[in-house]
């Protein structure tokens, strides 16, 4: 194995673990023969990218093109934690700005925050997370 994907399996194994631990119990690597995902976790796409240097738009349309209309999740790993700057990025996850915003409602509503539910506009929100 090449010392990429050998960091690349590192990167998706540590998301893995932490989505498992999150609850997503079912959640597994997925086969890399084929234009993927990394890791299924339904109902969500994800990514996983372990790299020094982000190329997240370059990234992001290959992944809207896979995910189509589901929910995706971009997981960006620093490549080299190492270093002051690595250890400070970490891993970070990048998500579709609609998406992000309605997952910020439900932790919000979900912590009781005080949130505005009379002025959502659901026209804008991905059916599948109504």
């Amino acid at each position: 194995m090449s010392k990429a994907r050998d960091k690349g399996t590192k990167g998706e194994n540590e998301i893995l673990d932490l989505l498992q631990r999150a609850g997503f119990s079912d959640s597994h690597r997925t086969e890399s023969s084929r234009e993927s995902h990394d890791i299924h976790c339904e109902p969500f796409v994800v990514e996983v990218k372990f790299a020094k240097r982000w190329l997240l738009f370059d990234w992001i349309p290959k992944l809207r093109r896979v995910a189509q209309d589901r929910p995706f999740v971009l997981f960006a790993i620093h490549g080299d934690r190492r270093t002051q700057t690595g250890a400070e990025v970490g891993k970070v996850a990048v998500l579709d700005a609609d998406f992000a915003a309605e997952l910020m409602y439900h932790y919000a509503t979900y912590s009781g925050r005080a949130v505005d539910s009379a002025s959502r506009d659901l026209t804008q929100v991905p059916q599948a997370m109504h």
